[in-house]
C-alpha cells in the first residue's frame, strides 16, 4: 500500500495535497481491506487485494493533479481590476483639476496594493488558524507604536481607521482555534470581540469603525455557530448573538437622545430635518438631498452647489460623480461594486474548509459594509461619518487593507481544492497502529 501511495502523490504537483490524499485513499484502502477480512481473507492479501482493485496509481494520480491544485481567481482579478481603473478614473476627476498631487499619489498606492494582493495570494492563508493568537499580538503591537509614529489630525491617527479592519482576519484565526469547544467557547469569542471592540476604540477614535467592527465580529460569531464549529445549540446561540450584536445601535440612539451633549442632539434633528437645520449641523445633508434631486442622467446636474466640506469627503465621491456626469455614470460604478461584492460571497459560500469559510467571511463582510455604508450616505440615508470606500477613498492606509482582504480571498479561493481537511491543526507525520487478533 505504501508503494501504490508514493506512486500515486507523485503525480500531484501541489505537496500540499499530498498528504490529504494519501489519508483519503489510506482509508478507502483500509477499509475495502477489513470488507475483505470479514470474508475470511488474511489482513496481508487482503490489504494486496483492495490495492490492486484500486487500478494504475499513476493514471489516478494524473486525474487527481487536475483536481487537487491551486486556482487562480481570474474573476477576482478582473473586477479588481477594472474597479481600480475606475477608482483612479474617478479620482482625477474630482480631484485633479485642484489637487493634481492626489491622482499620482493614489496610482503610486494602487500599484503597490496590487503587489500585496499578489504575495497574500501566494500565501497559505491557514497560517491565521495555526497562529491567529499570536497574529492578533503583533497587531496590536503595531497598532500602538503605529499609533504614536504615525501622523495625526485634530488629535486622531486617521490612517488607525482603516488599519484596525486588519483585526478581523486574525479574529478569524482565533474563532477557529476556540472551535468544539462548547459554550465557554462562544463565551470566550465574546470577551475577545469586547476587548477588539476596546482597542479600536482607543487605537481609531471612531465611534464608526468601532460599531462596524463589533458588528462584523458578531456576524462572524453567528456564521461559526450556525456551522455548528463550537457543538452547542445553534438556535438558542444564534438569538442571544444577535441580540448582543444588535443592542448597542438602538442603545447608542438612544443615549444620545436622551443624556447627549447639546450638540449631539443637534445633529441627530439635523439627519432628519436638514433644512430646519441648513445653517449649521444640516447643511451637508441639505447639499447631498439638492445634488441628488438635481442629478441627470447625463451630464452635471442643476440646481446644487459644491462647497469645501463636500469635496474633501472622499466618502462622497460616489454623489459628485453622479451629480457631475449624470446617473449612469454612477449606475455603472454601482455594478461594478455589486458584481465585486457578489464575487466576494461565492467564495464564502463555496467553502467547506472552517478555517476557509471564518477568514474568507471576515474579509467579505468588511468590504460589504463600507461599500453598503458607503452607498447609504450618498444617497442621504445614512450620517455622514468616516466611511472607506473600497477603490474610491484616497490613502495608503485604505489601499493597502483592502489588497490585503483581496489577496485573502483570493488565497481562500486559491486552496479551496487543496486544503480539504483542517490542515491548520497539527498533524503527526508518524502512525503506529495495533492489530488485535483472536487465536
Amino acid at each position: 500500500m505504501e508503494e501504490f501511495l508514493k506512486s500515486l502523490t507523485e503525480q500531484i504537483r501541489c505537496v500540499k495535497a499530498r498528504e490529504g490524499v494519501a489519508h483519503e485513499l489510506s482509508d478507502h484502502i483500509l477499509d475495502q481491506a477489513q470488507a475483505y477480512e470479514k470474508s475470511g481473507i488474511e489482513h496481508e492479501k487482503a490489504v494486496e487485494m483492495a490495492v490492486r482493485e484500486m487500478g494504475d496509481p499513476v493514471e489516478i494520480g494524473v486525474s487527481l493533479d487536475r483536481i487537487h491544485r491551486p486556482q487562480i481567481d481570474w474573476k477576482m482579478i478582473l473586477l479588481t481590476f477594472a474597479l481600480s481603473i475606475a477608482g483612479l478614473f474617478v479620482i482625477q476627476l474630482m480631484y485633479g483639476p485642484e489637487r493634481p498631487s492626489v491622482f499620482g499619489k493614489q496610482l503610486i498606492y494602487t500599484i503597490a496594493g496590487f503587489a500585496v494582493i499578489a504575495g497574500v495570494n501566494f500565501v497559505d492563508y491557514s497560517i491565521i488558524g495555526r497562529f491567529g493568537y499570536a497574529i492578533y499580538a503583533v497587531l496590536t503591537i503595531a497598532f500602538w507604536i503605529g499609533r504614536m509614529l504615525l501622523p495625526t489630525m485634530n488629535g486622531r491617527v486617521p490612517a488607525m481607521s482603516m488599519l484596525v479592519y486588519l483585526y478581523l482576519p486574525a479574529f478569524a484565526g482565533v474563532l477557529y482555534r476556540l472551535r468544539r469547544r462548547g459554550y465557554g467557547a462562544v463565551m470566550k469569542s465574546i470577551i475577545v470581540i469586547m476587548a477588539t471592540t476596546l482597542f479600536v476604540l482607543v487605537l481609531s477614535d471612531s465611534i464608526t469603525v468601532v460599531l462596524n467592527i463589533f458588528l462584523i465580529c458578531m456576524l462572524m460569531l453567528i456564521i461559526a455557530i450556525n456551522k455548528n464549529m463550537f457543538c452547542v445549540n445553534k438556535k438558542y446561540m444564534k438569538i442571544m448573538t444577535a441580540g448582543i450584536a444588535l443592542f448597542p445601535f438602538p442603545a447608542a440612539v438612544l443615549y444620545f437622545s436622551i443624556c447627549g451633549a447639546a450638540y449631539q442632539k443637534e445633529r441627530m434633528h439635523a439627519f432628519f430635518n436638514p433644512y430646519r437645520y441648513e445653517t449649521s449641523y444640516g447643511y451637508i445633508y441639505a447639499r447631498i438631498r439638492d445634488m441628488l434631486q438635481g442629478a441627470k442622467l447625463i451630464g452635471p446636474g442643476t440646481g446644487a452647489d459644491f462647497s469645501n466640506e463636500l469635496t474633501l469627503n472622499s466618502g462622497l465621491i460616489p454623489l459628485q460623480l453622479i451629480y457631475s456626469y449624470g446617473l449612469i455614470a454612477g449606475a455603472v460604478l454601482l455594478a461594478l461594486f455589486v458584481l465585486f461584492v457578489m464575487r466576494a460571497m461565492k467564495i464564502v459560500r463555496c467553502q467547506k474548509n472552517q478555517l476557509g469559510i471564518l477568514v474568507s467571511a471576515s474579509c467579505f463582510l468588511v468590504i460589504t459594509v463600507n461599500c453598503l455604508e458607503g452607498i447609504l450616505m450618498n444617497m442621504g440615508l445614512c450620517p455622514v461619518t468616516t466611511v472607506s470606500i473600497p477603490f474610491l477613498t484616497y490613502g495608503g492606509s485604505a489601499a493597502l487593507v483592502y489588497a490585503v482582504l483581496i489577496g485573502l480571498l483570493m488565497s481562500v479561493h486559491r486552496y479551496e481544492k487543496v486544503i480539504t481537511a483542517d490542515t491548520s491543526e497539527y498533524q503527526p507525520k508518524w502512525r503506529i497502529q495495533v492489530r488485535l487478533e483472536k487465536r
